[in-house]
């Protein structure tokens, strides 16, 4: 899918409505619902495009991968979704070892911030925050192993 069919799925012909809802005008979004890829397109970068070079440009300097990715994370934990980064290699042995070892200290990091919860017998809010993103960050975390020992599986290791 391309930036600007994402955006013209979202927008569902409700162009006016959206531009109020921004304070843009109706044409600058449309502009958003076509191609932009070069001068003989009527399209315009849209707000997806822009956080695509953002992320891009961190990781060109060298930002860490899930730092320059939260932009993503951001919005995944704002409409109750969840990302789960896809391994782009194939494992060996050694990697499908240290992908399980991340995996139970993600475990662990979730059994403690539950422990510490739950010792006063109150969940606050904070906690539950705590719990959250622990419980997500296990759940990206078995999904990558998974990932990686179905990928293991068609290769000798």
């Amino acid at each position: 899918m391309k930036s600007y069919e994402a955006i013209e799925a979202a927008v569902n012909r409700k162009t006016n409505e959206h531009a109020k809802a921004l304070h843009l005008s109706s044409s600058l979004v449309h502009k958003w619902t076509e191609p932009s890829t070069d001068y003989t397109d009527s399209g315009s970068l849209n707000p997806l495009d822009r956080i695509e070079t953002v992320i891009q440009t961190a990781l060109n300097l060298g930002v860490p991968t899930e730092a320059a990715q939260a932009p993503i994370q951001y919005l995944e934990e704002r409409f109750g979704r969840i990302g789960i980064p896809v391994p782009q290699y194939l494992p060996c042995t050694k990697q499908l070892s240290q992908e399980l070892i991340k995996t139970i200290s993600e475990f662990s990091d979730l059994a403690r911030a539950a422990s510490s919860a739950l010792e006063d017998g109150v969940i606050r809010k904070s906690e539950a925050s705590d719990i959250a993103r622990e419980g997500w960050d296990l759940v990206r975390q078995v999904v990558a192993f998974i990932e990686a020992t179905k990928r293991a599986g068609k290769i000798n290791v």
